[in-house]
């Protein structure tokens, strides 16, 4: 769907720079509007009326048409009567140096469009892309606009709060800015771009980036229809003035484009990763991650564990209709285990009854009182017959790596097996290095 807008936006775009060129102002523009319409009518060709029912899909050629028509009238810079011989006496003159500015700049733009390309396809799978999406909004915006002090936010969960791509320098960057205060409030609010020097933005607005914290010569917010998706700062241009705001504009709609792909991409992965119950990766999302942390893990020599936590009686839950009831006992136990493993452990759901759990740095014995720790809480959540009046057990399994390097679905294996042996013997824990030492914390 990508290759089909883009394919015959660049060629009609590069034609609408070299005929507004050529044509002077007026005709530039005419011939602007009428290479847009052009581009929307041939992509409606190609892809079907389905294109206006999607949002996405209308917001993207709306951008692309409004491109299109803001160059051929950019673009219309030498008079109609002109003779093309005289553009190489000008190449010391200012409009020419202004020409070359835009020429590789457009190049760069066009460029950054086939690069994303590449970029989203190998981080598309990546557990947390926008860390190294932060680095390629820099990059780009370097390149084609010369910009530096560069930094991308994101709206923060309560909207109260604008939240850095990656981790901030200690040094240079502020971690957290206000989402409604200063000049990045009113740009992130209102939805409209702020340039220095650009005097159709008042001299409040001016006023505004002149109190603000940092210097901000370039701001511009990223929304997806009405949704406010985050903010874009930038603490100096440094293209000339008399040629930076259609580029800038132009830019902005480019990296728009970029981090809403982006967003969609993120949240359909999730929407396939994660169980909609609890929240936590599915068995094959859990399976795929838990195996890279393993490998590093086997690589540093570090032992790991592996615990299978299993709920009991949850069916009974379920087979008499009490779904409700069996979704919240999963949810809270799930918040349980979110807030007692560490950032670099995983956990994911293992089946409707059951979950599991990677510890690093690890051993059996550590494991096991680590999960006897554990116990203590999900006890509290799962055995409290006043608000869920019904009982549901919870049993864990622990087997560790030990002296060798087994793999993943041999731990988890060993783990499932351990889980089976602690029902059987009617007791809370049981790991591999055996049940006795286990009963004294916790009473099953």
């Amino acid at each position: 769907m990508v290759l089909t807008l883009v394919l015959p936006w660049f060629p009609i775009l590069l034609g609408v720079g070299i005929g507004g060129r050529l044509l002077g102002s007026v005709r530039g523009t005419f011939l602007g509007v009428v290479c847009a319409l052009f581009w929307v009518v041939l992509v409606q060709a190609s892809v079907g009326n389905v294109i206006w029912s999607d949002p996405w899909m209308v917001m993207t050629i709306v951008t692309g048409a409004t491109a299109i028509a803001t160059v051929g009238r950019w673009s219309a810079q030498m008079p109609v009567d002109q003779p093309l011989s005289d553009v190489s006496t000008l190449s010391s003159s200012r409009g020419d140096a202004k020409a070359d500015v835009q020429e590789t700049a457009f190049g760069e733009l066009r460029a950054a469009m086939d690069r994303f390309d590449d970029w989203l396809e190998e981080h598309r799978d990546d557990g947390d892309p926008w860390p190294q999406f932060d680095e390629f909004v820099r990059s780009v915006l370097f390149q084609c606009c010369d910009a530096t002090h560069v930094k991308p936010y994101r709206l923060g969960g309560d909207g109260e709060e604008l939240v850095p791509l990656r981790e901030p320098d200690l040094l240079t960057d502020v971690d957290r800015l206000p989402a409604r205060r200063g000049i990045v409030g009113h740009v992130v609010t209102t939805g409209r771009s702020y340039v220095v020097g650009d005097t159709t933005q008042g001299e409040l607005v001016d006023r505004l980036a002149g109190e603000s914290d940092g210097a901000v010569e370039w701001c511009f917010a990223v929304r997806q229809g009405t949704s406010r998706l985050g903010v874009v700062v930038v603490g100096q241009v440094g293209i000339p003035v008399e040629c930076s705001k259609p580029l800038l504009r132009l830019a902005e709609k480019m990296i728009v484009s970029f981090w809403c792909m982006l967003h969609e991409t993120a949240q359909g992965r999730s929407a396939i990763q994660n169980d909609p119950v609890s929240g936590l990766p599915t068995r094959a999302a859990f399976l795929r991650v838990a195996e890279q942390s393993l490998r590093e893990s086997y690589r540093q020599g570090e032992p790991v564990a592996v615990v299978v936590v299993v709920l009991e009686c949850l069916r009974e839950l379920t087979d008499s209709g009490r779904w409700d009831v069996a979704d919240e006992v999963v949810k809270e136990v799930s918040n349980a285990l979110r807030r007692k493993v560490r950032m670099d452990d995983r956990v994911g759901r293992l089946d409707g009854h059951g979950f599991l759990i990677l510890l690093r740095r690890v051993d059996s014995e550590l494991a096991t009182l680590i999960v006897t720790q554990l116990m203590t809480r999900l006890k509290d959540v799962c055995e409290d017959e006043s608000r869920w009046h019904a009982t549901v057990r919870v049993r864990c399994g622990v087997a560790g790596s030990g002296m060798e390097n087994p793999n993943l679905r041999e731990l988890v294996a060993r783990a499932l097996s351990e889980t089976s042996r602690a029902r059987v013997e009617g007791i809370p824990i049981a790991s591999d290095l055996g049940s006795t030492a286990v009963n004294a914390g916790v009473a099953g």
